[in-house]
């Protein structure tokens, strides 16, 4: 189970060749189909006009984001300095704006996607900045830490072995205590055999979540271990500074006013030939008040000023909202999600019309999978999208290539047959009295002797299909749509990549890729 491994090689397949693509992300990317449900199409070159939108963000919240953010990395116990503190500061310049990204707060990081999100936050950061030098590019990492959904992040799925936290607390998650975290860490020591990285990074996984007040700590102060030299900015918007400058919305929210404009971009997109991905609420509002999460069903009377003032921290944005609510407090340019989250972003122009605020650019986050060389090393780099195919697909395409094979040796065999006699015909029309009848008669029963060897070859080879359940195997365990590797696999599995978080591995994420699904070969 030990991984020392590192990443020997990228190679890059058309999105489009594989089953990570879809009809939406077709629609998506390369039509028009969303132009009215979106403010800027997928491509960098739409980040010039983000800009120019953006840059009339206001000041104040500017101001109140920086100093929300300090107190939140202080109250985490986590030193601002280098290029965070860079990054922090810059947020009060008006040519400063976020890329942001977001996942719940997964224990130990979570599964292999959270880490390419963030590599996506910090690698468009860098290709903006070098298309557009005179601003800035902030990468932010928003928690999900009013979250409800305890069954996601308490469970790990580790070597083929899925361990869950036990608790019974209920609410948003990233109020909750870490109480119990220690002795899972210890039964993942003691059940494995960790190689000293994957020792390392479970010891301060217990040693940060044993030492965090709540879990939204533990997760910031652990990203930011492993990616704090990026200058990542890590955002918890459970804040009571951050919701009382949403304040007017969450006023608007209580009476119902977001309703009609959210269904109607919502029936919108359903014209487009796709479901629906959110259910539109009256009040698209959670109460946290007494440690529970509760959807706010009715019209609360008193949603005034003074209401909203005295419980804006216990007033939690669902799915339909949140978005909006991080487009209100940052200075952001893109968004990037998978590809759910595309889709229920294209049901919210209503409420940002409403505002009259631009959407972000919605990026798909980038997608790899990480395979051993030595089970792909036969295989051509430029074959390697044949492993997406169905199992049925790939059993024919094997079929029909012994069969060509066995056809290009016959075509192969006759050539020979009648070069040899063309050979034998030439000589002895050039020379009278000249014969190779003799010595042709002798090579014949070699060449098919030779034939007879081939064919038995190929018997063999359509008999044992060797090279088919080797294939089949590999399909089965890397390339299973059932059964997605980035969406299962713990980070710990593959602790390598956090090692070059400035490396080369970044380089291989952002708008560059957006249509590659990479292939991390160690």
């Amino acid at each position: 189970m030990q991984n020392q491994s590192k990443i020997m090689e990228f190679v890059h397949i058309e999105r489009a060749t594989t089953f990570f693509h879809n009809s939406f992300l077709q629609d998506y990317y390369f039509s028009s189909k969303f132009d009215k449900l979106r403010t800027y199409k997928p491509k960098i070159e739409e980040i010039n006009k983000a800009i120019q939108e953006k840059q009339s963000f206001s000041q104040e919240q500017r101001r109140l984001l920086v100093s929300d953010l300090k107190r939140q990395y202080s109250e985490a116990d986590i030193s601002i300095d280098g290029r965070l503190l860079e990054n922090i500061d810059s947020l009060l310049l008006e040519n400063s704006f976020t890329i942001t990204t977001g996942q719940q707060i997964h224990i130990g990081l979570g599964p292999l996607y959270v880490l390419y999100k963030v590599f996506d936050a910090i690698t468009i950061a860098k290709e903006c900045k070098e298309r557009y030098p005179k601003n800035n590019f902030v990468p932010v990492f928003w928690m999900a830490t009013e979250d409800h959904d305890l069954e996601e992040i308490s469970e790990i799925n580790l070597f083929g072995k899925k361990l869950k936290w036990k608790t019974n607390q209920i609410g948003a998650v990233g109020r909750m205590s870490p109480s119990g975290l220690g002795s899972l860490f210890e039964n993942i020591e003691e059940s494995f055999n960790l190689s000293s990285d994957q020792q390392n990074f479970i010891s301060r996984c217990k040693d940060i979540y044993t030492s965090s007040q709540n879990l939204s700590i533990a997760f910031r102060r652990l990203l930011h271990e492993y990616f704090g030299d990026t200058g990542i900015v890590i955002l918890d918007a459970d804040s009571k500074v951050l919701k009382d400058s949403f304040s007017k919305v969450l006023r608007d929210e209580l009476n119902h006013k977001n309703v009609e404009s959210l269904e109607a971009s919502t029936q919108a997109f359903e014209k487009t030939g796709y479901d629906r991905q959110l259910v539109i609420r009256e009040c698209n509002l959670f109460d946290l008040s007494h440690g529970d999460r509760v959807k706010i069903t009715t019209t609360i009377e008193n949603g005034t000023q003074e209401f909203v003032k005295n419980h804006a921290l216990d007033l939690s944005p669902n799915a339909a909202l949140r978005p909006f609510y991080q487009e209100w407090i940052l200075p952001n340019l893109v968004y990037i999600g998978g590809a759910s989250e595309l889709k229920y972003w294209m049901q919210l122009k209503g409420i940002f019309d409403n505002y009259k605020m631009p959407m972000p650019l919605l990026h798909l986050r980038t997608s790899n999978i990480v395979v051993p060389l030595k089970q792909v090393k036969l295989i051509k780099s430029e074959n390697l999208f044949q492993l997406f195919l169905s199992k049925e697909s790939l059993a024919k395409k094997y079929s029909q290539e012994i069969s060509d094979l066995s056809s290009t040796i016959d075509t192969k065999y006759a050539e020979i047959g009648e070069a040899l006699n063309s050979y034998k015909l030439l000589v002895e029309s050039s020379f009278a009295s000249f014969s190779l009848e003799g010595k042709v008669n002798k090579i014949s029963p070699k060449l098919n002797e030779l034939r007879e060897l081939t064919n038995g070859q190929l018997e063999m080879k359509i008999e044992n299909q060797q090279e088919l359940n080797k294939l089949l195997k590999i399909k089965d365990k890397y390339f299973n749509h059932d059964n997605i590797q980035e969406r299962n696999e713990h980070v710990l599995a593959h602790i390598y990549l956090l090692k070059d978080t400035l490396g080369s591995i970044s380089s291989h994420f952002g708008f560059k890729y957006s249509q590659k699904i990479g292939l991390l070969l160690t």
